[in-house]
């Protein structure tokens, strides 16, 4: 079995995804690393600080299939650095003295950072498109039940009604707000570094701003306005924004897992033919999907609150603290993307049991429809006086186990100021949904006309 889950042949696509390991790939961040370094050799050359012959050559051999990785391994080990071995094995693969050239002026934090960054951001990318079909997956969710009425809850209890489109449509607020979270994370956060030994960019001579600057936009990030070799708060950012959105699908996860549950069965993950619950129970057909958000959402966070150690990083650099990123922050992209994976697939194929959903709002045999009781007699006798005769009623009946009806027409308050078919009216659920379907359409309304600015 592997050391983490998300290389296991076995697990690995229960917290991961195959996009999501490829793009953090050792081959991958590797070669991150060689483009970044072709950029300041092509942007070196440019400016005549370098032979043009040098960064064509650089340019030429930047292959991560020219690098021997297991000889950079065994370099890192041998002598405690993390790039250097990188850099000699790819000097030697350029042909004369042209790997003299590479990494002018640039120091190692300069390249895994930006490299690290670059993986990041293509990982981002690709969780903010499965988001947007998240949000397209619950959109269609709310429109098809705005009216489909059922329980609403309260501490795990029966509450008074809702509709699922309601509920859908809280999801779906929730999700929006991350989508845009998403979008304003990307102002700021997702930017190169190429700054030199402390910052001061000394390396790179008289143009090195220009140096730094035009190497960056070359391969797609934005341009710092100061070294962030010390300020990890743009990747503490980032982890903290998709902490939220796993957190939210984790949710959303366990909200069906609860309402799939054998005495509920309001909602069901889609059932794939052949797909097996229990090695013993052939019958069981088990929530795999929300158990699994579930499960992400709490992983995400454990590694967002570890890349936040990094924000005491010291003085000028420093690798103790800069170091947990290696391992946490690629942890939240990676399972942060099997999360919307995950609940693109359960949200797209959710089985909503409209029946089942109908006939639990009459567990309780009445007694859900107590505040709206209480409010009509309130009109009569006062609010005060009509919650204590429904609480005594309500309490009589919920120990008894009965109609709740029948044990309002046995108090002669209830039965001198309401009518039987009054009451039979109060308490039909389907009348007191209050601005459930208004506040669903609403909440659909506002996701599409931002999803067009998206």
């Amino acid at each position: 079995m592997a050391s983490n889950m998300i290389d296991s042949l076995l697990y690995r696509n229960v917290f991961s995804t195959p996009v999501m390991r490829e793009i953090f790939d050792d081959k991958s961040i590797m070669q991150n690393w060689l483009d970044l370094e072709v950029a300041l050799a092509q942007t070196q050359a440019e400016m005549g600080i370098i032979p043009r012959e040098a960064a064509e050559e650089i340019t030429k051999k930047a292959k991560v299939e020219n690098l021997d990785i297991a000889e950079i391994e065994e370099g890192i080990n041998k002598i405690g650095h993390s790039l250097v071995p990188t850099l000699r094995c790819f000097q030697r693969a350029c042909d004369g003295s042209y790997g003299e050239y590479i990494h002018l002026g640039a120091t190692t934090q300069d390249i895994l950072d930006t490299g690290f960054m670059m993986s990041i951001k293509r990982g981002f990318d690709v969780i903010y498109n499965d988001l947007r079909d998240v949000e397209q997956a619950i959109l269609d969710l709310i429109d098809r039940h705005a009216d489909t009425i059922m329980a609403g809850r309260t501490h795990g209890q029966h509450a008074i009604p809702i509709t699922f489109g309601y509920k859908a449509a809280v999801w779906g607020s929730e999700v929006r707000r991350n989508i845009e979270r998403m979008k304003d994370c990307r102002k700021r956060c997702f930017v190169g570094q190429l700054s030199g030994a402390v910052g001061t960019m000394a390396g790179f001579g008289q143009r090195a701003v220009e140096v730094s600057s035009q190497s960056i936009k070359k391969i797609g990030l934005d341009i710092p306005d100061i070294a962030w070799h010390a300020s990890r708060d743009r990747v503490v950012e980032i982890v903290s924004v998709l902490a939220m959105i796993s957190a939210t699908l984790g949710k959303i996860g366990n909200e069906v897992y609860n309402l799939q549950k054998t005495e509920v069965s309001e909602l069901a993950e889609g059932f794939v033919e052949g797909a097996v619950g229990s090695s013993t129970m052939p019958h069981k057909r088990n929530p795999t999907i929300p158990e699994a958000l579930h499960n992400l959402g709490r992983l995400v966070k454990a590694s967002m609150e570890a890349t936040y150690e990094s924000m005491f990083s010291e003085h000028e650099r420093d690798g103790a603290l800069w170091k947990v990123e290696w391992k946490s922050a690629n942890e939240v992209v990676i399972m942060t993307g099997a999360a919307v994976a995950k609940a693109k697939k359960l949200l797209s194929n959710l089985t909503v049991n409209e029946t089942r959903m109908r006939k639990n709002l009459d567990v309780l045999k009445g007694l859900m429809m107590s505040e709206p009781l209480m409010l009509a007699l309130g009109e009569k006798v006062g609010k005060q006086t009509a919650h204590e005769i429904i609480y005594e009623i309500s309490m009589e009946a919920f120990e008894q186990d009965a109609p709740f009806l029948e044990k309002l027409l046995e108090n002669k308050t209830v039965r001198d100021n309401l009518s039987r078919e009054e009451l039979e009216k109060i308490l039909d659920p389907a009348g007191y949904t209050g601005q459930s379907a208004y506040f669903a359409r609403k909440v659909s309304a506002a996701i599409k006309a931002a999803r067009e600015n998206d």
